[in-house]
């Protein structure tokens, strides 16, 4: 099998779209001897920044001589870099050579079950594979979608992570914040470290009482560690970032540099830095240098990412309302530009009206368009929403040239934002000639 036949067999698996529940992922496992097993893990879910977060901590302990997997979700531009090494996504060759590995114990899995194992799930038992077989010394993990029951959880962590919690795939986890928190909380383990910065009370409350039950200390943001400080620095220094001081669970930390726009990825960094400290133990076994050199060397393509100065052009893959407000704000308050040009791209199956909501107001121009990903609201349909709430816009379907277009109306001093759903900043990297980074 080469990778053009792993790309396509797993393509297949794509129809049988998400599914929740431990017990198709739980019996693949058992029948590759439970590699999940073998190595320990920091596992990490939230409605938004848990690829951030995940590649914030990996680069601390990297630094710190420690062999790191990471495992994250989705792709930009290929699958295998949903499984990494110390950074490096596994080669093509040894992705294929994985999946044929698996493919016997895959299809007894579906035969016993008689319920089709998932794109999801298949990569997941890929990934845990890949890093028993590298024997890396810890794993970091983001949860796929939820917690309780997503084909990561079964996975051993010491270190559980809950970035925030907000709305989004409200017709699998839930309709209220409580509802979407439980889900979240699923992944807390017996005597385990909990570090969290969700802030809606009854969902903190939620965390705390399972917290109580299952024995485990919880850390929260803005009380048992802070974001002491975030300063940006100017798009004209060409030094792209943000200048950042935190108070940990063990010591304070000074004159970080971040190489990331905005607040909330300043509150990732701290959430990042907290949950090394707990999986380390103590300060002796996780330096200043290496906190201070991971963050610095940290990199998150599709999250608030310039690509260009002359003109400004930013990707961002906000995705849901929540991740809306957080670009909004960046917008709105960290960047120096004269005119706003807006390229959309939204799934239909996310809360458009209320994402466009507060991005329409920021722009200028806006340029409508759609990415090939199967679920991207066609382009005309999102068009009608954005003039049914008043604003003018431009459709272009095809999102390499409506990046193109959007470019040849921004003059240097202006900037560029494409936006609205991962896959429609994945092709437009690809589009622009850019890699994973």
């Amino acid at each position: 099998m080469d990778f053009r036949e792993a790309e396509e067999y797993l393509d297949k698996r794509s129809r049988f779209g998400i599914k929740q529940g431990l017990d198709r992922i739980r019996a693949l496992l058992a029948r590759l001897d439970n590699p999940q097993l073998s190595y320990p893990s920091i596992h990490i879910t939230g409605t938004n920044g848990k690829t951030s977060v995940a590649r914030m901590i990996s680069s601390i302990l990297e630094v710190g001589g420690r062999k790191v997997a990471r495992y994250t979700s989705p792709h930009l531009h290929s699958v295998t870099e949903r499984m990494c090494v110390d950074g490096r996504p596994v080669g093509e060759k040894e992705f294929a050579s994985l999946l044929e590995r698996i493919i016997p114990a895959v299809e007894e899995t579906d035969a016993e079950t008689e319920d089709p194992l998932t794109y999801f799930e298949v990569t997941t038992a890929m990934a845990f594979l890949h890093f028993a077989r590298r024997k890396v010394d810890v794993a970091v993990v983001e949860v796929g979608l939820g917690g309780r029951l997503d084909a990561t959880n079964l996975v051993e962590s010491r270190v559980q992570l809950i970035t925030r919690v907000a709305f989004d795939h409200m017709d699998v986890l839930g309709d209220t914040l409580e509802k979407i928190a439980f889900e979240k909380a699923g992944i807390i383990k017996e005597g385990s470290v909990v570090i969290s910065a969700v802030d809606h009370p009854a969902s903190v409350a939620l965390i705390e009482e399972t917290c109580q039950e299952k024995g485990c200390d919880l850390k929260l943001y803005g009380r048992d560690f802070h974001l002491l400080y975030n300063l940006t620095y100017g798009v004209e220094t060409g030094k792209i970032g943000q200048a950042l001081g935190i108070q940990g669970l063990l010591r304070e930390y000074g004159d970080l540099y971040l190489p990331l726009l905005g607040e909330h990825q300043g509150v990732n960094a701290a959430c990042a830095v907290a949950a090394c400290e707990a999986y380390a133990g103590s300060a002796r076994d996780l330096s200043l240098t290496e906190v201070e050199a991971g963050l610095r060397r940290v990199t998150s393509p599709g999250r608030l990412e310039v690509v260009s100065l002359h003109p400004l052009v930013l990707l961002d893959g906000a995705h849901n309302p929540d991740g809306a407000e957080r670009l909004a704000n960046v917008i709105a308050n960290d960047l120096d530009y004269e005119k706003l040009v807006l390229v959309v791209g939204i799934l239909k199956d996310k809360d458009m009206r209320s994402m466009l909501k507060v991005l329409l107001p920021l722009a200028d121009t806006v340029v409508v368009t759609q990415s090939s990903e199967e679920r991207a609201a066609p382009a005309r349909t999102l068009a009608a929403l954005v003039r049914e709430m008043g604003y003018d816009c431009v459709v272009v379907e095809d999102l390499g040239e409506a990046v193109k277009f959007a470019r040849t109306l921004a003059a240097v001093t202006d900037m560029v934002c494409i936006t609205g759903s991962l896959y429609t900043v994945g092709e437009t990297r690809t589009a622009m000639g850019l890699r994973q980074g």
